[in-house]
């Protein structure tokens, strides 16, 4: 198959090196000419869980020509406008966008390409930038691919079949189910991101795990409310998390499938700490947890404590807030 990786850091970076050592047709993509240039002068390393190199083209996006296959979106979601729109005049009739990306950016794309040329995709396996044609790869998660309509068809076999080289991949009759479920876990991560401190360490702190099963629940509420039944994975079902009265034996297995998922992977914190720490950048705060939020406003959902962790996260982001324990405190503080 032929495949054109749009955005080829973290996750574009190890799906394309995979699909190409196996021998599939692949353009990496980027908007970072150093990593373009290093891409295209000594190939692109992988380390971490893996260690190999692949030596395949890459471009700018200017630089792009058709036929591209199957386009594989790999940026972050407030990048998603336009990084398509060097595509829009690009893409075949007959060729589609893979989302690989985290929120709910299947709708956006289909707005964009149409909803016959948009593919959805679930990812937990981790993945980050080390430097020009440097990715890192944290480790195998869970992979899902479906059609947006929920249709098993025959693209999207032919996607389980292709994407097996980099872990166990399976079609998904609810793409979205799998993206809300992701969406409640992410609401914890951007919890976790609050505090300077590894991911496993603060899921152990009793004095917070209420709040964050609380943080969880109330996205389990909006994605309820939108009629969609989130799905579990990798040992956590964020459905045993609703607000109310819960069972303690259930969230422990949740607990402990998130435990076993960090201590099998190389990176200890998550995407949104690196985003905040080391790159002191914009995390996708808006297109996450943002979106669980104006979901809760559209269906009258409360969401007090996940409105406190979005503006938390947006001041540090803006230089206003240190990570500290004492944000989660302040969380539980507002919102009693």
């Amino acid at each position: 198959m032929r495949f054109t990786i749009i955005g080829s850091g973290a996750i574009g970076g190890v799906t394309g090196a995979y699909l190409a050592r196996a021998g599939h047709a692949v353009t990496f993509v980027d908007v970072a000419g150093e990593h373009v240039a290093a891409i295209n002068d000594r190939g692109l390393h992988i380390s971490g869980h893996a260690d190999f190199t692949v030596r395949v083209p890459a471009c700018l996006p200017h630089e792009l020509r058709g036929p591209l296959g199957t386009v594989i979106l790999a940026v972050k979601s407030h990048h998603t406008e336009e990084a398509l729109a060097p595509l829009a005049q690009l893409l075949g009739p007959d060729e589609a966008v893979l989302s690989m990306q985290n929120g709910l950016e299947e709708l956006k794309i289909a707005r964009i390409v149409g909803p016959e040329r948009t593919i959805g995709a679930f990812l937990t396996f981790g993945a980050h930038g080390e430097g020009p044609g440097e990715v890192v790869y944290g480790g195998p998660g869970t992979l899902r691919v479906g059609e947006i309509d929920g249709r098993i068809s025959p693209r999207v076999r032919e996607l389980e079949q292709a994407l097996s080289v980099l872990q166990p991949v399976a079609v998904t009759d609810n793409i979205f189910g799998y993206l809300w479920g992701k969406l409640a876990l992410g609401s914890i991560y951007f919890a976790t991101a609050l505090v300077d401190a590894d991911v496993p360490d603060i899921f152990d702190h009793p004095a917070y795990r209420p709040l964050l099963e609380d943080i969880c629940g109330e996205a389990v509420a909006v994605a309820e409310a939108c009629g969609v039944t989130p799905e579990a994975f990798d040992g956590f079902d964020c459905k045993v998390m609703r607000l109310g009265q819960r069972d303690s034996a259930l969230t422990a297995g949740s607990w402990d499938g998130q435990r076993a998922y960090w201590n099998s992977h190389v990176q200890r914190r998550t995407g949104i700490w690196r985003d905040l720490a080391v790159w002191k950048r914009k995390t996708e705060v808006e297109a996450l947890l943002g979106a669980v939020l104006r979901e809760a406003e559209r269906f009258g959902v409360e969401a007090a404590r996940s409105r406190v962790v979005y503006r938390m996260i947006k001041e540090i982001e803006e230089g206003r807030r240190a990570m500290s324990w004492g944000n989660l405190d302040q969380v539980k503080r507002i919102v009693q």
